[in-house]
């Protein structure tokens, strides 16, 4: 019957028979004939002057560590030669960047956590220039107070610098003032012992220890709301810098 192409429901209608257990039945015959039981058959179409459209198959999600890490690995000929390859396919970050910079992340009120770098080409120069390893340049360390000043100008109100054991590229700096700006300078000392700054951080301020008080802008912009000034004043202008600390 189903050679002369009845339905499974017309067989089931002929011979008085659940359609159940004709489904049965048909899937029972096709098992034993070696047919696959889900498979279904479609008739290929041929068309004339078009190339046939091949389903795509979805990509099925990987099961097991290294075939995540496989899908991780980038193109050999792309990689970065910083980047050292890690097991089982994941990055590790580079040891340095070889590059000229500085950087100043606040610990607290009274302590800045200081890292730096400097590039192979500016420690080849400084050894031409002072004839000497860089490995045998002594380096040192200088911390400048800029509280409402400039640091670009060259001022500071204050600065204090020390030696550093070679091969430091990182430093803890305490007992710092809280409420105060610094910036912060890597450097070697020439042979007539002056400090010679190779890199900088930018300026950086030292949280409050205590509650804010009038806050350093209160007075200059109180003077100017009542009119005693024309204009509001520059802080950098003040005469004394002990003054203008208990307004900050």
């Amino acid at each position: 019957m189903k050679q002369q192409g009845l339905t499974l429901k017309q067989i089931a209608e002929q011979l008085d028979m659940p359609i159940g257990k004709v489904q049965y039945a048909w899937r029972k015959w096709r098992a034993q004939h070696g047919e696959a039981t889900t498979a279904a058959a479609t008739p290929k179409r041929k068309t004339e002057g078009k190339k046939s459209m091949k389903p795509k198959t979805k990509a099925t999600p990987a099961t097991s560590v290294k075939q995540v890490a496989s899908t991780l690995q980038p193109d050999a000929s792309n990689q970065s030669p910083l980047l050292d390859h890690a097991p089982d396919g994941f990055w590790k970050l580079p040891d340095r960047y070889d590059a000229d910079m500085m950087h100043a992340v606040v610990q607290s009120p009274n302590a800045v956590y200081v890292f730096w770098e400097v590039s192979d080409d500016v420690k080849e120069t400084l050894a031409m220039q002072f004839m000497r390893p860089w490995e045998d340049l002594p380096k040192a360390f200088r911390i400048l107070d800029v509280t409402l000043l400039d640091y670009t100008s060259g001022h500071a109100n204050r600065s204090y610098s020390f030696e550093l054991p070679e091969m430091t590229n990182s430093w803890f700096v305490r007992p710092l003032d809280p409420n105060t700006t610094y910036v912060f300078e890597f450097g070697i000392r020439t042979m007539e012992g002056e400090f010679l700054p190779i890199v900088a951080s930018m300026p950086l301020d030292t949280p409050r220890a205590e509650p804010a008080g009038v806050g350093r802008f209160a007075e200059p912009v109180r003077r100017w709301q009542y009119g005693e000034v024309e204009s509001p004043e520059l802080l950098d202008t003040l005469p004394k810098y002990a003054a203008y600390r208990f307004v900050r």
